[in-house]
């Protein structure tokens, strides 16, 4: 009848919210504390009464520059050599893997300029130049790209189900005038089953031949906005499934719901559509079943909606509302690719998975305001797929990057495609 002691209630506790840290140290109650003769431990139930109090102590980096003493010496053969090969002579530079690894992901996961990397690396004992560093982190994304950006874009591409985005960016270009700085674009290409996204700077332009190449071989299914560049996969002899984004259709129905209370109408409609979809998520049903689901449930309200947009663009006063008739137009012009959602249980009804994809590149430029050079845009937009892609599958993009170096270092050229975040066990 006795109450359970405090510390067996604490302890689970304690246990669930216990930090994770790289290392845990144990000290046992011997390495600190010596038995006095005729003294003995308590017990409870028979077994001594031990706790834990825990500690975290932070161990600060550091860096440390190694200095190899080198010789040449004269062979039995009359030839002659040194007493050792430059250690990172296939790397380049000075720096070992470690470093470059730790500097990309305060840059692109961090979202730390290259002036504040510069004040922390003073503060631990380096002293570098903001060129040499930027030249560094470029040399070191460019050995990345040659090693494995061919392998990424391909996997990425044979993917059965994409969903694409795009987005601005600053860049600097060279002018007569010297070097002016515009507004170019970024494409995201996600391929959500294997958790990968690729993204692809084709010198900042948003033609639609850059859709078109990067998905000249592409044969499934592609989730994007309403662009009208996408609109050329809505053809009858397209060898793409094209899904519309339920989302921006809805916000077009949002915004002209203030001049217009009808529109609530469609808006209460679509959102039927989003909560067959948490229902189709709660019963964790595979992407045949949802299919089907789609086909009970949701049809019927999609040519409700139809029915309902048809008679409103019938009617003159309502369209006289710029706003409502702007709702309406847009939802009219992408119906087929609307309504493509009831023929793939695999694909989502909005794109906004893509487009939070595109949040890191937002963070970086909030806190970098540019890019400097066509070539900058183009190394940043793969090291945003290396890293994005760990983090969508659980990877320290710092180890993971660290063991691309240390592949490329030592020149370990077998299956690349095992190193792709998607398939990549950590080998460290």
């Amino acid at each position: 009848n006795s109450k359970p002691s405090r510390r067996k209630e604490t302890a689970p506790r304690a246990e669930k919210t216990r930090l994770k840290v790289d290392k845990v140290v144990v000290h046992e109650i011997e390495d600190y504390y010596h038995l006095p003769e005729g003294v003995r431990f308590m017990n409870r139930n028979g077994i001594p009464d031990v706790w834990e109090y825990r500690g975290i102590e932070h161990v600060k980096a550091h860096d440390v520059e190694h200095v190899y003493k080198v010789g040449r010496v004269k062979l039995a053969d009359g030839t002659f050599e040194n007493t050792m090969e430059h250690p990172l002579r296939n790397f380049g530079g000075i720096l070992s893997p470690e470093l470059p690894a730790r500097l990309l992901c305060l840059k692109y996961d961090f979202n730390m300029p290259e002036n504040r990397q510069i004040r922390l690396l003073a503060r631990e004992g380096v002293h570098i130049s903001n060129t040499t560093l930027n030249s560094y982190l470029h040399s070191g994304i460019a050995k990345l790209r040659a090693f494995l950006e061919n392998v990424f874009k391909e996997v990425v591409q044979k993917a059965g189900y994409l969903m694409a985005d795009e987005t601005t960016e600053l860049v600097g270009v060279e002018a007569e005038e010297g070097k002016v700085y515009k507004k170019k674009y970024l494409w995201a290409f996600f391929a959500k089953h294997i958790r990968m996204v690729y993204y692809h700077y084709n010198n900042g332009s948003r033609a639609s031949d850059v859709a078109k190449s990067f998905l000249e071989c592409f044969m499934g299914t592609l989730s994007t906005d309403g662009y009208t560049v996408y609109r050329m996969f809505d053809g009858e002899e397209s060898k793409v499934l094209h899904i519309g984004c339920w989302t921006h259709c809805r916000r077009m129905w949002v915004d002209a719901l203030p001049s217009d209370s009808s529109a609530m109408e469609i808006i209460e409609s679509i959102g039927g559509v989003f909560k067959n979809e948490a229902l189709f998520r709660t019963m964790k049903l595979s992407n045949e079943q949802i299919r089907e689901k789609r086909l009970k449930l949701t049809a019927p309200i999609l040519d409700q909606i139809h029915h309902k947009v048809v008679m409103m663009m019938q009617d003159a006063k309502t369209m006289a509302n710029e706003l409502m008739r702007k709702a309406a137009t847009y939802t009219m012009n992408q119906w087929k690719s609307l309504r493509n959602i009831l023929k793939d249980g695999s694909a989502e009804v909005s794109n906004n998975l893509c487009e939070q994809r595109m949040r890191p590149v937002k963070l970086l430029l909030k806190n970098c305001t540019n890019i400097g050079s066509e070539a900058a845009a183009a190394n940043a937009a793969f090291i945003f797929s290396l890293i994005e892609s760990c983090k969508l599958n659980d990877i320290n993009p710092q180890d993971y990057l660290r063991h691309l170096f240390e592949c490329i270092l030592h020149g370990r050229d077998g299956d690349k495609k095992v190193l792709l975040p998607c398939y990549y066990r950590n080998q460290c």
